[in-house]
């Protein structure tokens, strides 16, 4: 019997990858899937889904269009559709949703008992505190989905067949590629467009993720991640530049005394990483051999720049601050500086000042919790179109 399961975002690049593997499955059932408005996005994989039943749609003006063409369908739309979603469905969820809108779907998830395979970055960011105290009494499990906590996992996992101990793992690396603008002087970034901008040299990804990997505001974000899935401290994760995209994550060890590596070599496919999730951790490393090893040892590794990508120190050091609300403001200036950037309203290095901003002048009274989640968010949007406002003012 096939297993359930919806996919939350599954319009975006990461939901549609994850809609192209599930096609042809045998594992898996889809019974549910949920996107903002893009419905001709989702229009060419109805046909494969025959068990395909609830469609929610943020849109609310879209979801009616879907459902007067669509009058089969169990159609749910606006805010709360995506957590309708879930609540209705009772189903695995693979969460692919972008932005602060992806932790409550997460958290009902937990609560129900049903488990997660996360693509949503912003869940653990901003919800660690909730997400980990809703793991305590649930029977739900947490799978990353992002190829460097993937390959994270597996070589941990493969750490702990070796008997080697938590204790003995000095850090964990994930791997950046460096972003479009990573071959550029400093500075040149004054003047960059958003078009060379958004020419990733490894991956095809949505606009926003785009440019948070020119930043490196991505891979901060991620250290975070790792440090919450893993239960590390923060302090041992780090990142270094692969060029290619083709180490994804690295782990130095000690082992009887000798200082070692170990590391994932696999393919710049977001599928391999997506097909680790949905098999919920059984897919193991890539086992190299010498024609891999050789050309390992090609790649270009190298350090991150923090004067080339302040940002990226700037992102954990947010959320050392501010903890999780602060990471919800954060976000929010991040997502407006962005568009504003894409808009032709604010310069690149503009973005990394809003940031800067929020870190300098942020201030948070509200205690954080799942019920006032909504609320923090709205303030948070506010927020950030001050700052925006602020940041294209000088």
């Amino acid at each position: 019997m096939r297993e359930k399961i919806i996919v939350l975002g599954a319009t975006g690049s990461i939901g549609r990858q994850c809609l192209d593997i599930l096609k042809y499955s045998f594992d898996y059932e889809l019974v549910g899937v949920s996107f903002n408005s893009q419905i001709e996005l989702l229009e060419p994989y109805l046909f494969y889904f025959d068990s395909l039943k609830y469609v929610a749609i943020s849109d609310e003006t879209k979801a009616k269009v879907f459902q007067k063409r669509h009058p089969s369908y169990v159609v749910l739309s606006g805010p709360s559709a995506n957590v309708q979603l879930v609540k209705e469905c009772r189903s695995t969820v693979f969460n692919s949703l972008m932005g602060n809108v992806g932790l409550e779907p997460t958290i009902t998830a937990i609560n129900l008992g049903l488990d997660v395979l996360l693509s949503n970055k912003e869940s653990l960011v901003i919800g660690s505190s909730l997400i980990k105290k809703a793991l305590e009494t649930s029977k739900s499990h947490l799978y990353p989905v992002d190829s460097e906590h993937v390959a994270l996992a597996k070589l941990l996992a493969t750490l702990k067949e070796k008997g080697i101990k938590n204790e003995d793992i000095s850090s964990l690396y994930v791997t950046a590629s460096g972003g479009s603008l990573r071959d550029k002087k400093y500075s040149e970034l004054p003047s960059v467009t958003s078009e060379e901008v958004l020419h990733h040299p490894t991956w095809h990804m949505g606009n926003k993720i785009t440019v948070d990997s020119a930043t490196l505001v991505n891979k901060g974000f991620e250290v975070i991640e790792a440090s919450v899935l893993f239960n590390f401290p923060l302090d041992k994760i780090k990142a270094c530049i692969c060029k290619e995209s083709l180490v994804h994550a690295l782990i130095e060890y000690q082992e009887h005394g000798e200082t070692k590596y170990i590391y994932e070599y696999s393919p710049c496919d977001m599928k391999v990483s997506i097909s680790y999730a949905l098999s919920k951790g059984t897919l193991k490393t890539h086992e190299l051999d010498a024609e891999d090893e050789e050309e390992v040892r090609k790649l270009h590794f190298g350090k991150i720049d923090k004067a080339f990508y302040p940002a990226f120190d700037l992102t954990i050091a947010m959320f050392k601050k501010y903890s999780n609300i602060g990471m919800i403001y954060y976000n929010a200036v991040d997502t407006k500086a962005i568009n504003a950037f894409l808009n032709k309203e604010i310069a690149y290095l503009d973005i990394y000042k809003a940031l800067k901003y929020a870190y300098d002048h942020l201030q948070i009274d509200e205690e954080f919790t799942l019920f006032n989640l909504p609320l923090i968010i709205k303030q948070a949007e506010v927020y950030a179109d001050e700052v925006i406002r602020q940041i294209g003012e000088r």
